[in-house]
């Protein structure tokens, strides 16, 4: 959970995972439905998946614990040099150099290393495991992890508060906030996209599953348009799961990814008695039942906008 999310969002979808699924046995009698019902709103859902692939795999062949040896767990789905030198270090106090983003800035700050952190990476590599102690390196590991993020921060130094600011060579060359250089920013894509409410008067909404692989995979919403360009003067609405009189709600919807601005447009139908569509990808759920499904964000908005949830 905490590869591309920050503690503090994550810390409630922990204690929540946790209270549910205690341990990797249990972790892997879950469906992949499941995970994503509980990982909903973390965003990256490939994580949830190869979690699930992960607690299956290590419950067969590793009864059920965890694996402590590089390759056994590089060979698991999701785990990475990061995560795996993570585990090894913080679970099992192994001698492995964990390296995130908080530990690259901290290590670039303290030597000077001018640029961006990408220009850097060998470097910022060979001191990071230069750094990393024989003995105690669970304490080490978490410690340099959680000084760059309370004290070296990215853009509010705290020098008073710094215990090794008499070594930092950026503090004595007057760089702290210009190092590391700023990332590239990457220029994000403007679309614009229609989403269709129907509700039966069964109180019954109509959504269906997303068969893109690579955004929001297997996730549940609300029927919808293609995802075009903004200065596209394309009428969405003709794009309707069922042809009816689709008003449009009056307030636009903006969602933003990483990588892509969405602006959503709302349109809303009442039917009765609901339509049997023949694509077997669409499916008429209550509302009293929905929670029983992995909803992407956009869709829970337009829902409680509506008042449906």
């Amino acid at each position: 959970m905490l590869q591309q999310t920050g503690v503090k969002i994550v810390t409630p979808y922990f204690e929540k995972f946790i209270a549910k699924w205690p341990d990797i046995k249990s972790l892997a009698k879950a469906s992949e439905n499941e995970i994503l019902k509980y990982w909903q709103g973390l965003g990256y859902y490939s994580r949830g998946r190869n979690l699930l692939k992960t607690a299956k795999i290590i419950d067969i062949d590793y009864n059920g614990i965890v694996p402590n040896d590089l390759d056994d767990l590089l060979s698991l789905p999701g785990i990475g040099e990061y995560a795996s030198a993570a585990i090894r270090s913080i679970a099992f106090d192994k001698k492995a150099t964990v390296i995130d983003g908080n530990v690259k800035r901290v290590i670039a700050r303290f030597f000077a290393l001018s640029g961006r952190l990408k220009d850097n990476e060998k470097d910022i590599s060979a001191l990071a495991k230069y750094l990393t102690p024989n003995k105690g390196n669970a304490n080490y590991s978490q410690a340099i992890m959680e000084f760059g993020a309370l004290i070296c921060k990215p853009r509010q130094s705290n020098c008073s508060d710094c215990i090794i600011s008499h070594g930092c060579l950026s503090l004595k060359q007057g760089l702290v906030l210009e190092i590391p250089e700023a990332k590239i920013q990457i220029n994000k894509k403007n679309l614009r996209c229609a989403s269709f409410l129907a509700v039966d008067k069964n109180n019954s909404v109509l959504i269906t599953k997303r068969k893109n692989e690579n955004l929001l995979k297997d996730m549940w919403q609300l029927p919808s348009s293609e995802w075009i360009n903004q200065d596209n003067n394309k009428m969405l609405v003709s794009e309707a799961p069922f042809k009816g009189k689709w008003t449009e709600k009056g307030k636009k919807t903006n969602y933003k990814f990483s990588h892509i601005n969405l602006l959503n447009e709302t349109y809303i139908l009442n039917v009765s008695p609901k339509i049997n569509l023949c694509d077997k990808s669409f499916k008429w759920v209550s509302i009293k039942s929905l929670h029983k499904y992995p909803l992407v964000t956009l869709t829970k908005k337009i829902l409680i906008d509506n008042n449906l949830i």
